[in-house]
């Protein structure tokens, strides 16, 4: 080999080189939704640094405020509930839904924003999930200082698919795995989510305009909207 030839990078090298990235990607995520929420910058970017049980509580914390500019960004838009596009009659339900309304379950936030188009299937369920992995340290001290992977290891009884909803639709096998890692999955399904809010809330000029002309426009004359893209990027392989 030529002596002036970079050595090509072994295995190992290569999966740390990767990992690296992937947790870069995370954090330029998670500043985002720091930048978004007004909050102070490493409130979110270092999440998997936090002890577990902070870790679970600051991302409810975040996600909760977040549904809420959903759901309000889903009343403002026009085409939501009976296509009434007028947001400032909906202003008082907004705020109802803030106040009033549990995140999960029946008739909750995550329910109310998905119907208005502001989640999807897999935002759903992975805030449902970590809202009953947070439940599970709030209602027992005794959780407080548990690990994470332990805490999901011992929900999975009760949900056999809980793996694939918190980490969108990724089926993660936790036998054997780091809680570190675990952590950091976690940290990169909640950029997920954050990333999908935002590509939601922002509103195309002349969208609303459009909004307030839809109930004159009838259903087959409304041209089709394009989907809104998602990130391919799939957790990378933690380093051997």
């Amino acid at each position: 080999m030529d002596k002036d030839t970079p050595a090509a990078l072994t295995s190992t090298e290569d999966q740390a080189a990767e990992f690296r990235k992937f947790t870069a990607e995370i954090q330029q995520k998670l500043e985002a939704g720091e930048k978004r929420l007004q909050i102070p910058n490493g409130t979110l970017s270092d999440l998997h640094r936090e002890p577990d049980y902070i870790m679970v509580i600051k991302i409810i914390a975040a996600l909760e405020p977040t549904v809420n500019d959903l759901i309000a960004g889903g009343l403002g838009k026009g085409g939501g509930l009976g296509g009434v596009p007028n947001k400032i009659t909906f202003a008082p339900v907004a705020d109802f839904a803030a106040d009033r309304l549990q995140l999960s379950g029946r008739a909750g936030k995550l329910e109310l924003a998905q119907l208005l188009g502001m989640l999807d299937n897999e935002d759903v369920a992975f805030a449902a999930a970590v809202s009953a992995i947070r439940n599970r340290y709030a209602h027992n001290i005794k959780n407080a200082s548990r690990r994470f992977i332990d805490l999901v290891r011992e929900a999975k009884k009760n949900d056999a698919n809980l793996a694939r909803k918190l980490f969108y639709g990724v089926n993660v096998d936790f036998e054997g795995m780091p809680n570190g890692f675990a952590k950091v999955l976690l940290a990169w399904s909640f950029s997920q989510f954050l990333e999908n809010a935002e590509q939601r809330l922002q509103v195309p000029k002349g969208e609303f305009l459009g909004g307030l002309l839809g109930l004159a426009v009838s259903e087959k004359d409304e041209p089709e909207k394009p989907r809104k893209g998602r990130s391919a990027h799939k957790p990378a392989r933690r380093p051997e």
